[in-house]
């Protein structure tokens, strides 16, 4: 009774069950820790510190993202681009249009979701960008729409050039998620269900979640081999 209610305890505050090694877990702290060093140290050419490190706090969600879940469907290129850039056109224009105060920055954020939604480039950390673009430092505002530019642009690119070297360094990674061979080639595969009756569901179930369909129809097909090797197992081990 007692780890029955702690389990739907754990279930109902979302403690996930983190399956990961020690190495992985690892690996994803060490190349989000260099990413954001870099972007650091590039900001800084530009930027006065504080303005700087409010770069580097933006983008250091974006690192989790990236290094951590780099198969999810946030964490791809054009959410990622797009979703920085989008969000801090917004908050850059805002700013100029209404002054710098927490409420219109808290408008630029709202913004910012509806748009990155319309196009197709939702990425979390585009929220804090464009909080930063209003509330942010004299060396941001001044700097007007060239800071979407540099450093911004300068930043993305170089994170998605080590998210892109680092990820498809380990054989289990790749990055964007269309290079896993998986994913590519079980999308000519005939199933009970196809990756369109995934879509089809989200849509009427009015819901977003962090995972390509292509994705979770090969996480599907993956268990349901293993499903098929644990059953021969056991049946396998049955009495003659």
């Amino acid at each position: 009774m007692f780890f029955s209610l702690c389990r739907n305890i754990a279930r109902f505050i979302g403690i996930e069950t983190n399956k990961t090694s020690h190495f992985e877990r690892c690996l994803s702290g060490t190349t989000a820790c260099l990413a954001l060093v870099c972007v650091y140290y590039l900001s800084r050419l530009s930027l006065p510190l504080p303005d700087s490190l409010l770069v580097v706090t933006s983008i250091g969600a974006s690192a989790v993202l990236l290094f951590a879940i780099p198969h999810g469907a946030l964490s791809q290129p054009w959410p990622f681009v797009t979703g920085h850039l989008i969000s801090a056109f917004i908050g850059i224009s805002f700013y100029q249009a209404f002054g710098s105060s927490f409420v219109v920055g808290a408008m630029a954020v709202g913004t910012s979701i509806v748009v990155m939604h319309y196009l197709g480039c939702l990425h979390p950390p585009g929220g804090s960008t464009a909080l930063s673009c209003v509330i942010g430092g004299s060396s941001i505002h001044a700097m007007g729409y060239e800071f979407l530019l540099y450093p911004l642009l300068i930043n993305l690119l170089v994170i998605l050039a080590l998210a892109f070297i680092i990820n498809n360094g380990f054989h289990w990674r790749r990055y964007p998620s269309f290079l896993s061979a998986s994913v590519r080639n079980e999308s000519n595969e005939k199933h009970l269900f196809e990756v369109k009756d995934l879509y089809d569901v989200l849509e009427k179930e009015d819901v977003f979640i962090d995972v390509s369909a292509e994705e979770l129809m090969h996480i599907y097909n993956a268990a349901r081999e293993n499903a098929k090797d644990r059953h021969k197992s056991l049946v396998s081990k049955l009495p003659k």
